[in-house]
Formats: structure tokens, sequence, C-alpha cells
């Protein structure tokens, strides 16, 4: 072979050799999931990225951003608009999501469920003249977001009780940390507290329960993670990563071993004292989660009917087929 042929192959060679490693530096780059959570606690993912030795794929195969929502009708919104990747979704939020607005949306993992230890309440001033759900005729309910969790089982419960919301009951859109004071200032009739509010709220006492979220539809899926199918389909590697180094975070989490350091970091990113958090992880305060974020199918349609039967959900919703815990399952095993 003559010298000109010889440069020809090794050339050719040069560019073969090329190829494969530019294809690996490009698969080699962490995908960016952009992941939602809200009010910490009981949302915990970004406080598990703080106890940085129980995270392993960070960085390596996915790189999280992680995006403060504070209803479920925001993280909707989100998903429909593809900037969001992971969202955390109320029963009502998903099923019209996907019956309303035609979106892919799958059920992977859950978060919290509502019932079986603490359930929302929707509470009054201690002194208030309102005694049951009947007497609410003519008063105000302030909840988190219009077509949320939340939202619908205060419907639920006015419609169980022969009130017609938005009608005979006025329903306000307000944040979380602004209910309390709107309830003790006289602005609202009734606020809805999650967990670390009415937590912070019997402390300085005033308030009692009118009714809870149980008592509107019964134990619940309160808050379940959620992506698109075509997210799942193109990222699946990397949410089974991302979804090991959560449940490797969350065992640590929850074992009463950890419960002083646990609630020390809480407590350092959500800048408050450690003892706030006190009622979280512990049962009958904070909220159940299923182990391993495996969702209680069962209760999860239930809710859907329920949501159904009071007129909430206007079309009966099969959560079977929109369901998908393949890539829970897969990451837990590992841990195994």
């Amino acid at each position: 072979m003559n010298r000109r042929a010889l440069l020809r192959l090794a050339f050719a060679g040069a560019l073969l050799a090329a190829v494969p490693a530019t294809s690996a530096q490009v698969l080699a780059e962490p995908v960016k999931l952009r992941v939602n959570y809200s009010v910490v606690p009981p949302h915990l993912v970004p406080v598990f990225y703080t106890k940085k030795e129980l995270i392993k794929h960070e960085g390596k195969s996915y790189t999280p951003q992680f995006i403060f929502t504070n209803s479920s009708g925001i993280v909707m919104q989100a998903m429909a608009a593809k900037e969001m990747d992971l969202g955390v979704l109320t029963v009502p939020a998903f099923a019209n999501g996907i019956q309303n607005a035609k979106q892919p949306l799958v059920a992977i993992g859950d978060l919290t469920q509502d019932g079986p230890w603490f359930s929302a309440i929707f509470a009054v001033k201690a002194e208030s003249p309102i005694k049951t759900v009947k007497d609410l005729k003519g008063k105000s309910i302030a909840t988190n977001g219009i077509g949320g969790g939340l939202d619908g089982a205060v419907r639920a419960m006015l419609l169980k009780n022969g009130l017609k919301p938005d009608v005979d009951v006025q329903i306000v859109d307000a944040n979380f940390a602004a209910m309390e004071a709107m309830l003790r200032e006289g602005k609202v009739d009734v606020a809805t507290f999650a967990a670390p509010f009415w937590a912070r709220a019997q402390v300085k006492g005033g308030v009692r329960t009118l009714f809870t979220m149980k008592d509107a539809i019964g134990d619940n899926q309160h808050l379940f993670w959620v992506a698109r199918r075509d997210v799942l389909d193109r990222h699946k590697a990397a949410l089974v990563d991302f979804f090991e180094d959560y449940l490797r975070a969350h065992r640590w989490f929850i074992d009463p071993k950890n419960r002083t350091e646990a609630f020390d970091l809480i407590a350092k990113f959500a800048k408050q004292p450690a003892a706030n958090f006190d009622w979280e992880l512990r049962e009958g305060t904070g909220y159940f989660r299923g182990k391993d974020l495996r969702l209680d199918r069962a209760v999860f349609q239930r809710t859907a009917d329920a949501l159904f039967e009071v007129g909430f959900l206007k079309t009966k919703f099969d959560t079977a087929p929109h369901i998908d815990e393949s890539i829970i399952i897969e990451a837990a095993k590992r841990l195994q």
C-alpha cells in the first residue's frame, strides 16, 4: 500500500474515532430536571439535597432545579407549558389536566396521603358563632388554590350540607402563609390549615376545627408526583437515578434515629427554629407517606370517585390507566 493510501486510511480512522467520543460527551451531559415543591415540610425534596452524602447521581446523570409553587393549579399550568418536568399534583388537578386539557400526565409516586394521620383542617376562630357547616351560608372560606385538592374538599363538604359553593359561600384564593392572619383579623370566616400552619396556629391558640378534609372526602390521595409521558420516555434513566437518590434520602429522614439532625436540616432550609417542626414525621401530627413512594391505588381511586360523586369532577375518572410506578419500583430495587 502506498503512502497516500495509508494517509487516507489514517484520516478515515481518526474521523471514526472522533464520532463516538463526541457522542459520549453529548450523552454524558446531565439531564436538567425541573422539580416542583411547595411548603417545607411536608414537601421535603429540596431539603434532601442539603444532605449531600445521600445524593449519589446529582451532577452525573441529572441536575435538579427546584421550583416553588403555592398550588397544584399553577403546577398544572407549568406542566402543560412544558416548563416543569416533575410536578406535585392533587387528584382534581390531575383529573382535569387529563380529561379537559388533554395532557399526557402520569402519576408516578406518592408524596402525602391525607387522613390516615394528619388531615387538612378548616378552622374558625374559637369564639366564632359558626358551629356547623350549615352555618356557613353567607360566609367566606379561604383555600390555597381554586381547582386544587383542598378547594375540592371544601366544595364537596358544602355540597354535602346543602350549600352551593360560590353562591351560598364565598371561596377566596389565598396563600397558606397568609390565611391564619386573615382568619384572626376577620377577613375570612374559615381558613385552611395544612400541617405546618396548624401546628403554628395551635401554639398561639384561639382557633378551632370546623371540619377536616377527611370529613369531606375520607382518607384520600392528597399529593403525588406526576410527569408527562414524553418526559418519562425521554429521560427514564435520569429519573430512576433521581428517585434512587430521593428514596435513599427519604429513608434516612424518616428513620427515628436521625430525627434530630433531620429537623435541624428542615429548620435550616425553612429558616425557622427546629422546635417548629416537631410535629413532622410523627404519626397523628404529620402526613402519612406510602412506603418508598408507593401509591395506595384503592385510596387514589376512592378519592376520584368521592370528588365525582359531589360534582367536583364532571366526569367519572378511572385512575388506573394514568399510573406508572415503574420508575420508583426500579429505584427502590437498587436500594435493596
